[in-house]
């Protein structure tokens, strides 16, 4: 089985705008390539059938109601960060890709329900390899400039800020590690924490990274400054098992990483808030591998009623935070 992906289609606009080597008069008339026009590339799947859970098809698992990662849309599509990174590896691996709901990679993989994993990967999941790394995420500071041009902000800075934060929730935690006794505002969810950043009820907002830059990416004067803390780290796994598809998948990531594929979608998702969080944090910050991870989560309105809620977790007593609302979806899908 071949997975066409569109090659030629640019050099088809070109020809027939008949834009190679001459000027290109605005008013002139042009049409685009009729779909018998287009050639298409065939890319030879990187793995065959019997490596595959279904023959054809890169079966992705991930936790669906981790918003924004993985979330329904406004249309009831599976859709998120997490979504459309899978569908650029099973592209690049000339495979089609359905997706299965779990919420760790052992439960997934161990039961063949799913080829890869991508989402936190646990080092007790048994047969489980990890293949790299997708996405980073911490607990961070936003802000708000006329402009949305970069911020640069100290510790220093917070400490005679006003601060938005959600009760009871990880970053709170990360502002007591660095020592900022900062004025505290209170919200339930980060969707009025930034409500409050845009009225100027408070001079920043202090939350998950890509509940943040999901939000702050519809926001023109509002901008990510830094992490507080040493990133935790989405990734992708499958069993080591299965190595000739572990070596396809990481071939895959590796390509889609280098390329810029995967900044690309990084962009589409949280703006202009950087894939490599460790390249911007806050000055002042005590920011060392080892600290603890954020364990913050965004949810869709469908549970927005648990927002108070304590999240039970191994290692945090926090509640999840954040709620993404079916109103912002529907402002992406717009």
């Amino acid at each position: 089985m071949h997975a066409a992906r569109l090659g030629a289609g640019t050099a088809a606009v070109i020809a027939v705008l008949g834009l190679s080597g001459c000027a290109f008069n605005p008013l002139s008339t042009f049409t685009t390539p009729t779909i018998d026009q287009i050639e298409y590339e065939t890319v030879t799947p990187a793995v065959s059938d019997d490596a595959l859970v279904t023959p054809g098809t890169l079966t992705v698992a991930l936790d669906t109601s981790d918003a924004p990662q993985a979330m329904q849309g406004a249309d009831g599509e599976l859709t998120g960060y997490a979504v459309d990174a899978a569908r650029a590896l099973a592209s690049r691996m000339g495979l089609k890709v359905a997706f299965v709901d779990a919420s760790s990679a052992g439960s997934a993989l161990g039961d063949k329900k799913a080829d890869i994993f991508i989402g936190k990967i646990n080092s007790t999941d048994g047969d489980v390899s990890s293949l790299g790394t997708c996405l980073y995420d911490a607990a961070s500071v936003f802000g708000k400039t006329s402009d949305g041009g970069s911020l640069s902000v100290s510790t220093d800075t917070l400490n005679t800020s006003t601060l938005g934060v959600q009760m009871s929730s990880a970053s709170q935690e990360a502002l007591a590690k660095q020592s900022i006794t900062a004025n505290q505002k209170t919200y339930s969810n980060i969707n009025e924490c930034f409500e409050a950043l845009e009225s100027g009820e408070v001079d920043y907002v202090i939350c998950d990274s890509t509940a943040g830059g999901y939000l702050a990416r519809l926001m023109s004067e509002v901008s990510y400054v830094g992490a507080l803390e040493a990133p935790s780290t989405l990734g992708v796994a499958g069993l080591s098992s299965n190595d000739k598809l572990c070596r396809a998948v990481s071939d895959a990531l590796d390509g889609i990483t280098a390329d810029g594929t995967l900044e690309a979608v990084h962009c589409v998702w949280y703006g202009r808030m950087p894939y490599d969080l460790t390249t911007k944090t806050v000055s002042g910050a005590n920011v060392q591998p080892g600290d603890s991870e954020s364990s913050e989560t965004t949810s869709s309105s469908e549970s927005s009623d648990s927002n108070n809620e304590t999240a039970s977790s191994e290692d945090k007593s926090s509640s999840q935070e954040g709620t993404i609302t079916d109103d912002d979806i529907n402002k992406l899908n717009s």
